[in-house]
């Protein structure tokens, strides 16, 4: 009997480890997307036409065609397609001399295929046309989906 319980409890931890380290290791890809966000949005002062559209091409393969855009505050509720979010990425790129984009207190929830992402986004920039030059501090609930093997945004939503 009591080999029979050691079977189980083995079984029970490998599970559990089996588990952990899957999940572990998704939300470290995630991590990754949030990271690599950052690097792409970044821009300093000089960067080239080319260079700019590069990046706004690489940061719009981080969502899914038809993701989800949920601003409360600007009354913005809508679904884009890859390249829409593509165009408005270079637009907003181009508008600005200088971006800085940082992500905090990142809590990730991996279930299978789907993570849910909520923390704060701080961003900054300038140049004469944008509304804002002082850094902004906002909440943010993203919902990822692995999609052949890479994580996706589906869903922002800015509260």
């Amino acid at each position: 009997m009591t080999v029979r319980r050691a079977v189980v409890y083995a079984v029970l931890l490998a599970a559990a480890v089996s588990l952990w380290l899957f999940t572990h290791s998704e939300r470290a890809q995630v991590r990754r997307v949030f990271a690599d966000v950052e690097r792409l949005a970044a821009k300093e002062q000089g960067e080239s036409v080319m260079e700019c559209a590069g990046k706004a091409q690489a940061l719009a393969h981080h969502f899914k065609d038809g993701c989800a855009i949920i601003d409360i505050g600007h009354g913005l509720k809508t679904s884009y397609s890859r390249d829409e979010i593509a165009g408005g990425l270079l637009a907003f790129r181009s508008a600005a001399s200088r971006i800085v984009v940082e992500f905090r207190g990142l809590d990730i929830s991996v279930d299978g295929s789907e993570a849910s992402v909520d923390g704060l986004i701080d961003y900054s920039g300038t140049e004469a046309t944008w509304p804002r030059h002082e850094p902004k501090a906002e909440k943010f609930i993203a919902r990822l989906e692995k999609t052949d093997g890479q994580w996706l945004f589906s869903r922002i939503k800015v509260p």
